[in-house]
């Protein structure tokens, strides 16, 4: 990786950290893809320092039991009382934080549910040991993912809900640059996101993105758009922009692709002397006036942010993938042009 890639790339991740303390819950979390070492240290220790002193940041052990992971009944404080008494589980006592997922290629499928629930829901129903009971429970997961080949990927239930994807496996201990904790004000970003506004384009270019990215889930695009909005707190804006923008191409679409944009032909001249004036932008656009840049711009704009970010080995399988679709395409032309010769009509008659 090119000393330029890895600082980029490092930077992004910080990014991701500060929207993560930003908004834990609002975004899902991080899938983090690093092995265990200095790098991966180093994200969580940025993670650590950007939160604010009371947010519960707790790990949840390869391991976890069902009563470790959502409470049960406490035996002792039970015979002491003479009554069922109920023991808070982890994910209780990390509302509002955040929760480490280890080893989270391989984790329990009950886990992984027990989690869906909790992104989906923001609460926890508990239906065990004599006990029922919902718990509101809003978090953010950072699910450490370890695995080395396709084989041990993340579950889809996990990786579809966490917005952020940072893939650190690259990276050494000498392409970190050192954190800056005063580059984010976490408290004034957490203020002032509720009221972040933006545009319906918006909206429009990040699915364009995604579309042409291969990426079909609408809840990925409804994820980007989070992103986009907390990335503007976070800079002090009052509506997402178009670096917003590009930051939730980066954080969010590019490590999800699974191919890559077809190449458009040049465009044929046209007369356009007699084309309508466009049409001017609705009220809600209002920001976007003053910048000279068109839609189709801007979404360029997203598109090629997300392009510059795919990691290199991503970005090298779906070259070969792209490759091999572009060669069975031209086999296949070919075929049918000796196919009609053969038959002697003319091909597409």
């Amino acid at each position: 990786m090119s000393e330029a890639r890895a600082a980029a790339a490092w930077h992004d991740a910080v990014q991701a950290a500060a929207l993560l303390a930003t908004a834990p819950d609002y975004l899902g979390g991080v899938h983090l893809r690093a092995l265990p070492g200095p790098v991966r240290d180093s994200w969580l220790d940025a993670l650590r320092g950007l939160l604010p002193a009371t947010t519960p940041l707790r790990r949840i052990p390869p391991q976890v039991s069902e009563s470790g992971l959502l409470g049960g009944i406490d035996l002792a404080a039970t015979l002491r009382a003479g009554r069922p008494v109920a023991q808070r589980g982890l994910l209780v006592d990390s509302a509002g934080g955040i929760v480490l997922l280890a080893m989270a290629e391989r984790a329990a499928r009950s886990t992984l549910a027990h989690l869906g629930t909790v992104l989906d829901f923001a609460e926890l129903i508990i239906e065990r040991d004599g006990l029922a009971a919902r718990e509101p429970v809003a978090l953010g997961v950072v699910a450490l993912d370890e695995s080395v080949s396709a084989d041990e990927a993340l579950s889809p239930v996990l990786h579809d809900r966490l917005a952020l994807v940072i893939d650190l496996q690259s990276l050494g201990i000498h392409d970190l640059d050192d954190l800056d904790p005063g580059a984010y004000d976490i408290g004034s970003a957490r203020r002032r996101l509720a009221a972040i506004a933006h545009a319906p384009a918006d909206v429009e270019q990040l699915c364009a993105a995604a579309i042409a990215l291969g990426i079909g889930s609408l809840r990925v695009a409804l994820l980007a758009l989070r992103v986009a909005r907390v990335a503007a707190a976070l800079r002090g804006g009052q509506r997402v922009d178009a670096a917003d923008l590009a930051a939730a191409a980066r954080l969010v679409l590019a490590p999800r692709a699974t191919c890559l944009p077809p190449v458009d032909e040049p465009a044929a001249d046209t007369d356009t002397d007699d084309a309508p004036p466009p049409e001017p932008p609705a009220d809600g656009d209002a920001a976007h006036q003053a910048d000279p840049a068109t839609a189709d711009e801007l979404e360029d704009r997203v598109l090629e942010a997300a392009l510059a970010a795919i990691p290199e080995q991503l970005l090298a399988r779906l070259g070969a993938a792209a490759a091999t679709r572009t060669r069975a395409q031209s086999a296949g032309r070919s075929g049918a042009v000796q196919r009609n010769r053969l038959r002697g009509r003319p091909l597409g008659a």
